[in-house]
């Protein structure tokens, strides 16, 4: 049937293989975040290799991205046999944790109505650029070309060092009508919006599939959860993770999650059925998560 949530989601399949290029060595990554970090964060190539070829990417596709992702220090490996086992590494676990923040929260926290502003140093010369790429990262924004501003909230509340020759201070506006107006100068969040439209539009058929309490088998609910968090994930680390005050009316973000948080519980339990089904390199099965999967997202 057209609207079954098998059919859904390889409409989703074909959809994710029409893109321009597909980064393996992403997808990898949210996949050992997401599913493996949780049941001990180790996994048989041959493991994943089965829910890649769920997804149709091919064999060499998966050993090159392995390969890379193993020499650029984001991935360990241990030889058992004739069988290799991978887990993220401890540069990889702490990227992927400070994204899960991001991925994963469930509600957006207040905002106290401060901005913290740095002004950058004359002198700093050709580092300023990759000061303001730092900065940006950590969720600032430009008023000017020197000028970076960021909400003082938790949600942005990732440590920075102050700069020597730079100016660090807080403020607040006096007219507390106008932090939308500086939040359109100073980024780009209808980039981000049309990003989070795309996703919804897309998986929205998934998520009506499901609803009527139809599964997947759970090699296809482990690949479905896999390429939803992937493509969400994908998003939400662009996003600045704004307070409601600071964002679009109607902000397309919160739909977005909402959808994100039904599919991923919807999936939870025939794609932890595939896990419980992985060993890991001392043949145990895996353990089970710490918490209920189905609950991460806290909506």
């Amino acid at each position: 049937m057209a609207d079954s949530p098998i059919a859904q989601f390889e409409a989703l399949i074909d959809d994710f293989h029409s893109q321009e290029r597909i980064r393996v060595w992403s997808l990898v990554i949210t996949i050992f975040g997401d599913a493996v970090i949780p049941r001990g964060g180790e996994l048989w190539l041959g493991s994943l290799q089965a829910l890649m070829d769920r997804l149709r990417i091919e064999p060499s596709a998966v050993r090159a991205a392995m390969s890379r992702l193993t020499a650029d220090g984001w991935l360990t490996r241990l030889r058992v046999g004739r069988k290799s086992f991978y887990r993220l590494a401890e540069t990889g676990e702490a990227e992927f944790a400070e994204g899960a923040r991001k991925i994963y929260r469930s509600r957006r926290s207040n905002w106290s109505g401060d901005w913290t502003i740095i002004v950058l140093s004359a002198e700093a010369g050709e580092s300023r650029d990759a000061r303001r790429e730092t900065l940006r990262a950590a969720g600032f924004g430009s008023l000017g070309p020197n000028m970076f501003i960021r909400p003082d909230n938790p949600d942005n509340a990732v440590p920075l060092a102050v700069m020597p020759g730079e100016f660090h201070f807080f403020s607040q506006m006096n007219d507390q009508s106008m932090p939308r107006a500086l939040v359109a100068q100073a980024w780009q969040l209808s980039d981000v919006e049309i990003h989070y439209a795309d996703f919804a539009r897309a998986f929205e058929p998934l998520s009506v599939a499901l609803s009527t309490g139809a599964e997947l088998d759970p090699l296809s609910a482990m690949a479905a959860r896999s390429l939803m968090i992937h493509q969400f994930r994908r998003i939400a680390l662009r996003d600045p993770l704004f307070p409601a005050e600071l964002t679009p009316v109607d902000w397309k973000g919160d739909k977005a999650r909402v959808l994100a948080s039904l599919i991923y519980r919807r999936l939870a339990g025939s794609s932890e059925r595939w896990l419980d089904g992985c060993s890991d390199s001392e043949g145990r099965a895996f353990s089970k998560a710490s918490s209920n999967i189905a609950n991460r997202f806290g909506v």
